[in-house]
């Protein structure tokens, strides 16, 4: 079973991605997947149209960015994709211009509503530190059945090596389920980041209030990787908002 790290092939790989992006996803549930996904289907083919959404919306977005690159962990022996990543690597402030993102993927009954405020609030803390060149992980995952076996560390280590080619900093938003993956390489945390969206109204509609319970409340963990990994406690200086 040798695992090999490749590019994605952004013509052909995304269903298979966004399948295994799904797959991991589900075990362990992670809710936040419901705020980026269309309504989970009653039914296989409802399903299969919530999935090609997802791959050919992500194809779109990565294909008019400039900064995205995909990544994939192949089985050479089957060709599966098992695991996959997703990066943005800014020469600049990625923070420089607004990003009015249109969210076509969930009901417009207040789902939407309420995913623009999760969406806000989620790139709150590194707006304030992160107005500079970087690397930042946006996606990472693997299936279950080929967890501990080096796949997500290949992906990492992909990204450390570009970051300090670059000589730039890291950043990436941390669920508790992938924190020690990214402490054992090193990262800072520099913040909990408690996403509660609050309804502007005292009677919320029923999509926001469906998004609410199916959301509920999300813990992030804002995390960093000095220039070059170079971090000495009590030496390095942190990024200035947050000391």
């Amino acid at each position: 079973m040798p695992l090999e790290l490749r590019e994605a092939d952004a013509e052909r790989d995304f269903p298979a991605l966004f399948r295994a992006l799904f797959e991991s996803y589900d075990n362990p549930p992670q809710s936040l997947v419901n705020v980026y996904f269309a309504p989970r289907g009653e039914n296989e083919p409802a399903q299969e149209a919530r999935l090609k959404e997802a791959a050919d919306r992500f194809a779109d977005w990565h294909a008019n960015d400039p900064t995205s690159y995909w990544q994939k962990v192949v089985d050479t022996d089957s060709g599966k994709i098992v695991g996959g990543a997703c990066w943005n690597v800014h020469s600049g402030n990625p923070f420089a211009q607004a990003h009015n993102l249109e969210i076509t993927w969930l009901p417009d009954d207040g789902s939407r509503e309420f995913a623009s405020e999760f969406l806000r609030q989620y790139s709150v803390p590194r707006a304030l530190v992160g107005q500079k060149p970087q690397v930042y992980l946006y996606i990472i995952f693997t299936i279950p059945a080929y967890r501990r076996k080096g796949v997500a560390q290949k992906f990492m280590s992909w990204g450390m090596d570009k970051a300090d080619e670059l000589g730039v900093e890291m950043f990436l938003d941390a669920s508790p389920v992938g924190m020690p993956l990214y402490e054992a390489n090193k990262f800072i945390c520099l913040k909990e980041n408690i996403i509660v969206p609050e309804a502007n109204t005292p009677t919320p509609s029923g999509g926001w209030k469906r998004m609410e319970s199916e959301v509920g409340t999300v813990r992030l963990y804002l995390m960093w990787r000095p220039i070059n990994g170079n971090y000495i406690e009590g030496e390095t200086k942190l990024p200035a908002e947050v000391e």
